[in-house]
């Protein structure tokens, strides 16, 4: 939003916020629950999960949101009934809304994007030649859909517990109660290994750091929207790991990153984030023999790997910073304005 209000003026608010009635802005970024009727000369932007959409107020309503599995219950598609156009960050997401019965002239891509001039490269921290560890990160909250077990498993198996190699994890879930990432992965019982290292809730700043300290980033996800840690750690010239499927096959390929294939689609079973009792459809399943051999072949071609890093940041650079989301975002809300 910040990026978009170069070109008009914006009034951002919060869902359960009603705008000074005095304000009349061109286009609103939230709106909102319990607002009287907007102008029909505003354009009413929703931006978050589907279930918020009806709350939309304005002349055109447009819902700006995301979904992850290949089938959307149909208690969710209702609530985008009323909006005139929904806009997808990807073009799977827009094929996905398609393929559930959504009319295509209603469905725009608008990416999302990063700010390259926060994620950008930075030195590393020194290490002593006898510390020295090539360092894997994921980032991504702890969800079966990230794949984050997936990982684990293949990173253990890949790797004989005294190489030189680590794996970074910034993959907490403050939605689960009491949530313990050290407890979570002694359940899965992985066999000898290198070390894991946990990262902790950090600033924004800390988060750059964090991405430039390490070597290589891997999320072998069942599925997403778009990938914010994705494109992030392109930005800071990180060849990234991800499997070949979803959102983020848009700014990702075969030759600015590594794509693990996928074994096959598999019904979604997630009882701690989708219902038992509605259907989703299915996911990718990574394939974990790839995934490790992917592992491998990264760690043992890192100078390659460092050039995959640097052809990932030009094309962000070129193509996927948060200014081309907002001119995109612009022209299509000039189209009908």
């Amino acid at each position: 939003m910040v990026a978009l209000s170069r070109y008009d003026e914006i009034a951002l608010f919060p869902w359960d916020a009603v705008p000074p009635k005095e304000y009349i802005p061109p286009f609103f970024q939230k709106c909102l629950l319990n607002a009287e009727k907007a102008s029909d000369s505003n354009i009413g932007l929703g931006i978050g999960v589907m279930n918020r959409m009806p709350y939309i107020v304005g002349g055109r309503k447009i819902a700006f949101t995301v979904w992850e599995t290949s089938k959307i219950p149909a208690t969710e598609l209702e609530h985008l009934r009323d909006v005139d156009e929904i806009w997808m960050p990807s073009t799977w997401g827009k094929t996905l809304l398609e393929l559930n019965g959504i009319n295509p002239d209603r469905i725009k891509v608008v990416p999302e994007g990063v700010n390259t001039q926060r994620y950008k490269p930075r030195e590393k921290e020194e290490e002593s030649a006898s510390n020295h560890r090539f360092k894997f990160l994921c980032v991504g909250k702890w969800e079966k859909r990230k794949g984050i077990d997936i990982l684990l498993r293949a990173y253990a198996n890949t790797f004989r517990a005294d190489e030189p190699v680590e794996l970074v994890l910034h993959c907490y879930n403050p939605q689960i109660p009491n949530f313990n990432l050290k407890s979570a992965i002694a359940k899965l019982n992985l066999p000898t290994h290198p070390p894991i290292r946990y990262s902790p809730p950090v600033t924004e700043s800390a988060m750059v750091d964090i991405y430039n300290n390490c070597d290589a980033f891997v999320l072998p996800s069942r599925a997403e929207g778009w990938g914010l840690p994705i494109i992030e750690a392109m930005a800071c010239a990180k060849p990234v790991i991800v499997t070949d499927y979803s959102g983020y096959r848009d700014f990702v390929n075969s030759s600015n990153g590594y794509l693990v294939s996928v074994k096959s689609m598999v019904k979604v079973k997630d009882p701690q984030c989708f219902s038992s009792e509605l259907d989703y459809g299915e996911w990718a399943e990574p394939d974990s023999e790839h995934l490790q051999s992917v592992l491998r072949y990264v760690f043992e071609h890192q100078q390659e790997a460092r050039n995959i890093g640097k052809i990932a940041r030009e094309d962000v650079v070129k193509s996927w910073t948060w200014n081309h989301a907002a001119y995109k975002a612009w022209k299509e809300l000039r189209i009908k304005n």
